[in-house]
């Protein structure tokens, strides 16, 4: 299988094509995806956009606020901690490796991580 994507990806033109040194560099920064429903569950600050606004407004009843730390609701009502940027790094190196267990794909990974919480 590995062998058939490389020589598919040899074929493909697009593939080919030489990029531009900014185009393959560029990386976007984005804003922490809980600071939204940070502010609306706190302050009931709601996002310029429209559509941005509606969304936290119908999300937010998933996720509460305890010691300055945002949590979602799971499934079965189990709190589950919200994290964005180097935590996830983070936890996914704990998970992934060390106490938790060696190698694993992707779902099973996943999966680890919910149980921990």
């Amino acid at each position: 299988m590995k062998h058939d994507a490389a020589e598919l990806q040899g074929k493909c033109t697009k593939c080919q094509e030489c990029r531009d040194v900014k185009e393959a560099l560029f990386i976007e920064e984005a804003g922490d995806w809980r600071q939204p429903y940070l502010d609306f569950l706190e302050y009931k600050l709601l996002p310029v956009n429209h559509n941005d606004a509606l969304k936290v407004q119908k999300k937010s009843t998933r996720f509460f606020i305890e010691d300055r730390l945002l949590f979602r609701r799971g499934l079965n009502q189990a709190p589950l901690r919200c994290i964005a940027g180097d935590e996830v790094i983070t936890v996914l190196k704990e998970v992934h490796s060390g106490d938790c267990g060696e190698h694993q794909g992707g779902s099973r990974l996943f999966k680890k991580v919910l149980q921990l919480g």
